[in-house]
């Protein structure tokens, strides 16, 4: 059978399969063997998965690949190689870039990105609720309400990183609705927990700083539906201190503004890396903060371990190797055919 006349997605590919795929071009490499011969490595993907194809100076594909942009869907003529040590790669055999009139064929760009399952303006209604329950001192309320309301459209489709966690349309907003309803059963817990600590935990305080330690991603990162890309700017001073600045100057449009709440506030987000080596300009030092941290690391390793047991096309019962986890392979357990089939609970 003709290669052109199987059509599937490039998630669904087996190894030694061969097949034409829809993909987008996430990304291109560039580079120097040791023995000084170029090639390029090529990252494709679909809404659930990316693989890479390797173009050696040799391909015949090598010399076009200098024309392929980044972000730009192609129609891919492909067969599927399963390495042990690298997971499921891809062997191009032909490529062009796709166009509506590949529509009939199953083209559809937007099965190409990925984006949350959760529906935006449903993950603010919940942020929302939060922000009135926990934050009751006005300014720092007024504060976290005028921060969002000024970013609303790009923070509700923002990815949260480009590459690590939550890296798809809508990811930075649902990071930060998911710790927030951590840090909901957290705070009360901890609250309750430490009731003898004067001053008590600041309620708003890890709140208002779990809802804003990433706003900074706003002006370090450009959105794209396939991958963010980081501004100059991003790349030179970071999320970290970007999201401190824009904090810092909306409280002083503010009047009256506690000087000890922002102190609180700005630490806890200058802090919610918790390392210097994870690029904190300072550690935790405060319980505020400490929470912040935690919440923070512990969603986005959730997230990156849930993604790689949903996506991994392995052909063993361990997932590739996951560079956000040290390298470790993650164990994908024995499915539950009735646990699947369980109503969800609904968003809140």
């Amino acid at each position: 059978m003709a290669i052109g006349s199987v059509v599937i997605r490039l998630s669904d590919l087996v190894d030694a399969q061969e097949a034409v795929c829809y993909a987008a071009l996430v990304k291109k490499h560039r580079g120097m063997t040791a023995r000084n011969q170029p090639f390029v490595r090529c990252i494709f993907r679909d809404k659930r998965v990316q693989y890479e194809s390797m173009l050696w100076h040799d391909h015949r594909f090598f010399p076009d690949a200098e024309g392929w942009a980044e972000g730009q869907p192609y129609r891919l003529e492909v067969r599927g190689k399963h390495d042990l040590r690298y997971g499921m790669q891809i062997e191009l055999l032909g490529i062009r870039p796709a166009t509506e009139e590949d529509e009939p064929d199953g083209y559809d760009f937007f099965d190409l990105v990925e984006s949350s399952r959760y529906e935006p303006k449903t993950l603010m209604k919940a942020i929302r609720s939060r922000i009135d329950r926990f934050i009751t001192q006005p300014q720092l309320h007024e504060l976290v309400t005028r921060v969002l309301e000024e970013h609303e459209g790009l923070f509700t489709k923002m990815q949260a990183a480009q590459a690590m966690h939550h890296a798809y349309t809508a990811g930075l907003l649902e990071h930060v609705w998911s710790m927030s309803r951590v840090a909901e059963s957290l705070i009360l817990h901890y609250a309750s927990y430490y009731s003898e600590l004067n001053p008590p935990l600041d309620k708003g305080v890890v709140m208002a700083a779990v809802i804003l330690h990433d706003i900074g991603k706003l002006r370090e990162l450009l959105y794209n539906p396939v991958e963010a890309r980081y501004t100059k700017e991003g790349r030179l001073v970071g999320h970290i201190l970007m999201g401190r600045d824009m904090v810092r100057d909306m409280a002083r449009k503010i009047e009256g503004f506690p000087e000890e709440t922002l102190l609180l506030l700005e630490h806890a987000i200058l802090a919610h890396h918790g390392r210097h080596e994870y690029g904190a300009p300072v550690l935790p030092q405060t319980v505020e903060a400490i929470l912040v941290n935690f919440i923070d690391e512990l969603d986005a390793k959730m997230n990156i371990v849930a993604r790689q047991r949903m996506q991994s096309n392995t052909l063993d019962e361990f997932t590739d190797r996951v560079y956000g986890l040290d390298n470790r392979r993650i164990y994908k357990g024995i499915p539950d055919e009735a646990a699947a089939a369980e109503d969800r609970a609904p968003l809140s």
